[in-house]
């Protein structure tokens, strides 16, 4: 068991090397010149740097001069051969390696029977915990090092270039193996954690007596709630129970859900008394007070340790300029422009006259500008049609060619694509492999699906066909998926999108209607993700915390953005929603993902809005792993930005609010 104590503060990890290994370094590049001429000088020197870097110095400095003379291949003909030959059997390693962790999982993943402690056990068990360090044990991450190692952030101009690019990042970050192992465990636990926290709607006494739940309504934290209380919109008086799902919303956020009730059918919970019964007997309930961040700062505490090893030294800067790629400045601008532009104000206006009444907090997540308040009927039982996963699985083919793919290339691709019952809202996994299958989890009622759930299918599907179209096909194995998760998110809201038109609703969607729909979806995820980024830098400027400290800070920091940019919309009560996210608690730092996943869908849906979608999809979809403004203007030929976003919601409010 990891111990964990006192935080050190973040601290970049070291690049500088020993002074014995500088003769080495000296003698490797004169030989190597001597080998192959001076005209190859600047890049022996880049390459006997970077190996280096990863070289274990506790071994002989000779070693180090006989390796480099042995394994630098010359740029042209013989390391494009090497960088084939890297780029297959790296990504074999990772591929085997992913597939295993998704087999270890599936209990954790998927509704396969009872959620037991073996489970969890096994789901956090990862065999690719001593990788890192087996590359540099076997000289793997020398040899890459040695001919691709570099820190240049400028856009390569081949492909070539930017498969070496990618892999110029092997071996250069080794995290102790305990430390990768006790990660796993512990993020196995809030996975369990967050899939088993579900409320019982039907099993409270709301203070409210006129509220009230059909049988066996269960919802998880937080996105349950948020859309079974959207979709009371245009039933009959909505916002009593509106009020009643709000308020245990903020009851997650304080502490304040009833241990005894969390996850528990057998259990009455009396929000009058604050009471709880089972089995005839009546006690006093017991709040979990900080027990969300307490699961929380088992996954941070466990992440701190891992910092130093680090490229960056913190989550932030890892999460920003090596997976995003983006700098922060950037992202938050983006954040801030969308929640301070005076256009969702009007928007907010068009949206209360819709509703005819003022807006309330948990307007943020309305859904429906396009069709009022409520959705026309189906024209036929969901359920029936799509009782269970494999009859989802089945329709994807068919969902495709209304899409726009042609008959044959759906099939591929559906026969691609897994679907199964999942434990939480839904997820998607790409192919570990070209032997392996994407999948797609969404969760399934025992009546089958919903409406809920199949608008979480769309949103899974659209990450799961990028999925297939970012692998198989592509042209190099480590340029495969796309440059950040903002990015399939992008594909994800596109198909999301498409939900009621796969459904067969007849109602046609007002254009401009729609378009202040983009904006709302975006502008409610904003604060959140802003709140996430706020919070991450308290955490480290606040390295004692205690896991009561994180609940009320993230509080304090929600409520602060509520009140910059909320209040003047939806007024001054925000009841912690901009803290409530269940995201939040796998400390993997996600929120602006989503926020950045609409701004780039946005792009690419006004991009694709004049053009055939499904071959214009696989166009983007092969332009792969490269970075994110590369890929936007290779895409669409713009950079990343909320601006053609806001001034087309702006021209949209023109229209419908009578002032053009």
């Amino acid at each position: 068991m990891i111990q964990i104590g006192t935080l050190p503060p973040p601290k970049v990890a070291t690049r500088e090397l020993p002074a014995a290994a500088k003769p080495a370094v000296a003698d490797a590049a004169a030989a190597l010149e001597k080998k192959f001429g001076k005209k190859a000088s600047a890049d022996i020197a880049r390459g006997v740097h970077f190996c280096a870097l990863v070289w274990d110095w506790s071994t002989s400095a000779t070693g180090f001069v006989a390796f480099c003379t042995s394994h630098y291949h010359p740029p042209g003909k013989e390391r494009s051969q090497l960088l084939g030959r890297l780029d297959e059997a790296l990504h074999l390693v990772r591929g085997t390696m992913t597939m295993v962790g998704m087999s270890n999982r599936l209990g954790l993943d998927l509704q396969t029977g009872e959620l037991t402690p073996s489970e969890e056990l096994l789901g956090a068990f990862s065999v690719a915990t001593h990788l890192d360090q087996d590359l540099r044990t076997f000289n793997v991450a020398a040899l890459v090092q040695l001919n691709f190692g570099t820190d240049d952030l400028d856009p390569p101009r081949t492909r070539e270039a930017w498969v070496s690019r990618r892999l110029s990042r092997v071996g250069r970050t080794v995290i102790p193996s305990e430390l990768s192992a006790e990660a796993s465990k512990r993020s196995a636990e809030v996975d369990s954690f967050v899939a088993g926290f579900n409320i019982h709607l039907d099993k409270i006494d709301y203070p409210d007596a006129s509220v009230a739940f059909p049988k066996d309504t269960v919802r998880i934290s937080h996105w349950g709630l948020r859309d079974y209380m959207m979709g009371l919109n245009g039933e009959k008086d909505p916002l009593p129970r509106q009020h009643a799902i709000r308020d245990l919303m903020r009851r997650v956020v304080d502490g304040e859900i009833s241990r005894e009730a969390l996850g528990n059918p057998k259990v009455r919970w009396n929000l009058r008394d604050n009471t709880v019964t089972e089995g005839g007997k009546t006690r006093a309930s017991t709040p979990i007070a900080a027990l969300r961040w307490e699961k929380f700062k088992r996954a941070y505490d466990v992440q701190r340790q891992i910092d130093p090893h680090t490229a960056f030294g913190s989550i932030i800067d890892n999460k920003f300029k090596l997976e995003r790629e983006m700098p922060e400045e950037k992202v938050v601008q983006i954040l801030t422009d969308i929640l301070s532009d005076p256009v969702v104000e009007r928007v907010g206006a068009y949206l209360s006259r819709r509703l005819g009444r003022p807006l309330e907090p948990q307007d943020i997540y309305f859904k429906s500008f396009q069709s009022g308040s409520k959705k026309p009927p189906l024209p036929f039982d969901i359920a029936k049609k799509y009782p269970d996963a494999a009859a989802l699985e089945a329709a994807i083919p068919g969902i495709l060619v209304r899409l726009g793919f042609k008959k044959d290339r759906a099939k591929w691709i559906g026969s691609k694509i897994q679907v199964d019952n999942s434990r939480s809202a839904g997820h998607a996994a790409a192919p570990g492999t070209t032997f392996d299958k994407a999948r797609l989890r969404v969760r399934i009622d025992k009546k089958g699906v919903t409406e809920e759930s199949f608008n979480i299918f769309m949103h899974e599907l659209g990450h799961s066909v990028e999925q297939v179209l970012t692998s198989y096909e592509m042209d190099y194995k480590s340029l495969w998926s796309v440059p950040n998760t903002a990015f399939t998110e992008g594909f994800a809201f596109t198909f999301q999108d498409k939900a009621d038109f796969i459904l067969g609703r007849k109602s046609v969607a007002d254009p401009d209607a729609v378009m202040l729909q983009r904006l709302w979806e975006v502008y409610e995820i904003a604060g959140p993700s802003l709140t996430e980024i706020r919070f991450f830098h308290w955490l480290y400027e606040h390295p004692e915390a205690t896991a009561l400290d994180m609940q009320k800070a993230v509080r304090t920091i929600g409520d602060k953005v509520w009140k910059d940019y909320y209040a003047r919309v939806f007024g001054a009560e925000g009841y912690g929603l901009m803290s409530v996210y269940s995201h939040m608690l796998w400390c993997i730092f996600y929120l602006a993902d989503y926020a950045m996943g609409y701004v780039i869908a946005y792009q690419v849906r006004k991009f694709l809005s004049t053009r055939d979608f499904a071959p214009e999809m696989e166009r983007l979809c092969a332009l792969g792993s490269i970075y994110p403004e590369s890929w936007m203007k290779a895409a669409v030929g713009q950079s990343i930005s909320a601006e053609p976003m806001l001034r087309d919601v702006d021209k949209a409010c023109d229209r419908l609010l009578g002032k053009a």
